[in-house]
């Protein structure tokens, strides 16, 4: 879209703005055929079955003659084929493929010549059909051609990169392409299913290679069907619309992403056409290219979405949502967006005539640089670009991930003490509970050592790191760790503008409170280093938060951080001071200090260690673990935090580097002990406050004490509290 008056320059609009346009652009696709054995409904989310007949439907987008300033060259190619001067409609192949004839369905070439099954026909649903009595006009159902099926190179190349197909037998935790809503037709391996993958800090290689095998074969061929599109055919006489489409300039992380899409369409357009879901960018990805051509987006869509069109702020066309990326014997769901840069490049480069991109290497892009040119980022986004190098990539002897927080430009890290001692909370409580052991898989340390694969670990770090052995050599320091373990072989990787570095890191402290801290130092300083910037003002429940870490993909990856956006859910506070073990109901009752944040946004394995941040890319506190259902399913958008606030020795710590300040952290404080095990205090103990302004954290503290016998069937970590009625748990990523 185009600003008023002002020629070229790209306003900034609405959800709601953006919406109303994109509607125009957006289309159901119906694909209906014969289908007496029900095959081909096999493994959707939804469909419709009857008389031996089968209807699937997805998402589109709508592309009327002259509607793009530059068409892309498979367009004007296909369309040369085929002598079709109307509308195209791109969409997801997906809905298409299983109802092309045997021949074609699982060839991997281009089809620029696919045939439907006999009596199979798709049509589509646009707005602004025929007008009715009433004057307004309304849906209407378009008969359309199947033009080509093509695959989009550049996107499968970066989703291959992504999940690890190229890498050997060193495979990714087992991934797939589809909807987690829909049937699983595949025995899979019981313990595969039962695998919490990526439990509690991060992937394991050991996780890793159990799957390896299977994937080794699978993954390779899953990228390219994964990001395979299909062009339709309109007659220009059907349609009524003639709009004008810009193409968005390259996205950020963060930036701002409309869906619109019809989910579930085909089993009420009534009520499912067109709807809209808006989220954010939350990486970019490419392969061999400086274009970004997959995009992972932090929106929440559902099962017939796919295919829909993907806008900006601006109300540009940014590309069409594919279906997700999602783990087997997992929960994490990855949106995944091809963008229209890929989709440009498909059959030949397309020149750039209205803007020149910046030159990337891989997916990085300028993060700390602000634009000029019009459109120019908002504030939020650029004090968001400027916490991203802030977070860094934490490994432990070659196996788990974290996240990490730079605290200064002396190379200060702050992470979980989670990582470097999982024992202690897998094991045992934060309370002294003795729990049930986790699996071995779960609880080692170091399996990638002990499966004899260092080799292949060594072709991903740099060879100084290889054999750095980082002591403990602070003697107050090593009295705070797990006396059988006080070396570590701790690996930083730091994201700067054009590259990755990795750097050896050194154990400064560990919190033997309640906290879950820990202190990393460099060895070395690459490059100058941008420390985060806190805020220790205490944080209301319901502002905008955005959560920064490496969830999912870790070392093996090239990808930065990931973001996630949501809302602060609720701030859990304790009377102040904080850190006394001797703090009661009568001591500054009305001096409140945040301890937990809980956030909406999604945080997955391997973002334990990373920031939530405000509006304002200021850090309010540290992600340490989110909520896992008694079932065993982790929750993404139910995550526990340590406010920025709490942590107010750590940051002194930073500045002056005296390890007496860090005492306090270590003292016994049986609130904030009773917090983080999501278990009520005693009775004879101030109980904590909820963020709520009608005062009403005195009667919830009262309904724990009540209920105490019933809450105490919540579970930590991966360990059972042996009682009835299991709710949930907390689970360390």
């Amino acid at each position: 879209m185009v600003a008023d008056g002002i020629p070229g320059e790209r306003k900034t609009m609405e959800p709601a703005e953006i919406a109303q346009f994109a509607r125009n652009l957006s289309v159901m696709v119906r694909v209906q055929g014969p289908d007496p054995k029900g095959l081909k409904m096999r493994r959707r989310a939804f469909h419709l079955h009857q008389s031996g007949r089968t209807t699937l439907s997805a998402s589109g987008i709508l592309l009327p003659p002259g509607s793009l300033d530059e068409t892309p060259p498979i367009i004007d190619h296909v369309c040369e084929i085929h002598k079709h001067a109307g509308a195209v409609i791109v969409t997801c192949a997906s809905v298409i493929e299983p109802f092309l004839i045997t021949e074609q369905r699982n060839d991997p070439r281009q089809l620029f010549s696919p045939k439907l099954i006999h009596d199979a026909h798709i049509d589509v649903l646009f707005e602004g059909g025929e007008k009715g009595g009433d004057g307004v006009a309304g849906p209407c159902w378009v008969p359309v051609k199947l033009l080509a099926v093509v695959d989009v190179p550049a996107s499968s190349a970066a989703l291959r990169s992504l999940i690890g197909a190229q890498s050997g037998s060193l495979g990714n935790p087992s991934w797939e392409v589809g909807w987690s809503l829909a049937p699983v037709i595949d025995d899979l391996n019981s313990e595969a299913s039962k695998r919490q993958v990526g439990n509690d800090i991060g992937f394991t290689f050991e996780s890793r290679r159990n799957f390896a095998s299977e994937d080794s074969s699978n993954s390779t061929h899953m990228a390219q069907p994964a990001m395979r599109i299909a062009f339709l055919g309109v007659s220009s006489l059907d349609v009524k619309v003639m709009l004008n489409v810009e193409v968005s300039q390259p996205q950020k992380n963060g930036d701002l992403l409309l869906v619109i899409g019809s989910p579930f369409g085909i089993l009420s357009p009534f009520h499912f056409f067109n709807s809209v879901s808006v989220g954010a960018v939350a990486n970019c990805c490419s392969q061999d290219s400086h274009h970004c051509s997959l995009m992972m987006a932090d929106v929440r869509c559902l099962p017939g979405m796919e295919g829909g069109p993907v806008f900006d702020k601006h109300g540009c066309l940014t590309g069409i949502l594919m279906r997700p990326l999602k783990q087997k014997g997992g929960n994490a769901e990855i949106q995944l967006v091809v963008t229209w840069d890929a989709i440009a490049t498909v059959w030949g480069e397309r020149p750039h005539k209205e803007f020149q991109r910046p030159n990337r290497n891989l997916i990085y892009k300028d993060m700390g640089s602000v634009s000029s040119s019009p459109g120019s980022p908002s504030m939020s986004q650029l004090s968001l670009e400027k916490a991203l190098p802030s977070i860094v990539l934490v490994t432990v002897d070659g196996g788990a991930w974290a996240s990490g927080v730079l605290l200064n430009d002396q190379g200060l890290i702050l992470t979980n003490a989670h990582l470097l001692e999982p024992w202690r909370f897998d094991k045992t409580s934060l309370l002294g509970q003795n729990k049930t052991t986790t699996s071995s898989t779960e609880c080692k340390i170091n399996p990638f050592k002990l499966e004899g694969n260092h080799s292949q670990w060594r072709n991903m770090l740099p060879s100084q790191l290889e054999n750095s052995n980082a002591m403990v050599d602070d003697e107050r320091t090593a009295s705070l760790l797990n006396l059988s373990r006080k070396s570590y072989n701790i690996a930083v990787r730091l994201d700067d503008k054009k590259c990755q570095i990795w750097s050896s890191a050194r154990v400064v402290y560990v919190s033997r409170g309640p906290f879950d801290v820990a202190l990393l130092q460099l060895e070395s300083l690459p490059f100058q280093l941008r420390a985060i910037t806190p805020e220790f003002a205490h944080p209301t429940a319901g502002i905008n938060v955005r959560v920064i870490g490496h969830g999912l993909f870790g070392p093996r990856s090239v990808l930065g951080p990931s973001v996630s956006s949501g809302v602060l859910a609720n701030v859990v506070r304790l009377p102040a001071p904080l850190h006394k073990s001797n703090s009661t109901s009568a001591e500054n009752k009305e001096n409140l200090v945040p301890v937990m944040l809980q956030t909406t946004a999604a945080v997955h394995p391997g973002a334990s260690g990373g920031a939530v941040v405000n509006s304002d890319g200021r850090m309010i506190g540290l992600v340490t673990s989110n909520a896992k259902h008694g079932g065993g399913a982790i929750i993404p958008n139910m995550n526990f935090s340590i406010s920025s606030a709490a942590l107010k020795p750590i940051f002194e710590f930073a500045e002056k580097q005296d390890m007496s300040i860090l005492h306090v952290l270590d003292k016994p404080n049986e609130l904030l002990t009773a917090v983080w095990a999501l278990t009520p205090p005693s009775t004879t103990r101030q109980q904590p406050f909820i963020d709520n302004k009608e005062g009403r954290g005195s009667q919830f503290a009262r309904f724990l004490s009540e209920r105490q016998t019933d809450f105490g069937s919540l579970k930590i970590g991966d360990n059972v509290i042996e009682k009835p009625s299991d709710l949930f748990r907390r689970s360390k990523m």
